[in-house]
């Protein structure tokens, strides 16, 4: 099963997901539990605005923060030639 991330209410009990669940009904899920700050005086936040990208890996960035070197390391080249 695929791991994302949604905010939820906790009410009378009950968690409730703020947004609808792609899962079969009775599924069994693991829950880890983190209060959102923003209403209670906290910093607000985007924390599950965008479930899409819960799927984004650590190597996933790496591979991107690599990528991005190499493209400033072909700008610094080109700008010297520049010179």
């Amino acid at each position: 099963m695929e791991t994302f991330t949604v905010q939820a209410v906790y009410t009378k009990g009950v968690l409730k997901p703020k947004t609808r669940l792609n899962l079969p009904e009775n599924s069994m899920v693991e829950v880890q539990v983190k209060a959102a700050k923003g209403r209670n005086g906290g910093r607000s936040t985007l924390f599950g605005a965008f479930p899409e990208l819960a799927v984004i890996t650590d190597e996933d960035i790496q591979d991107a923060k690599k990528q991005w070197e190499k493209g400033l390391e072909k700008q610094a080249r080109l700008l010297k030639k520049g010179k």
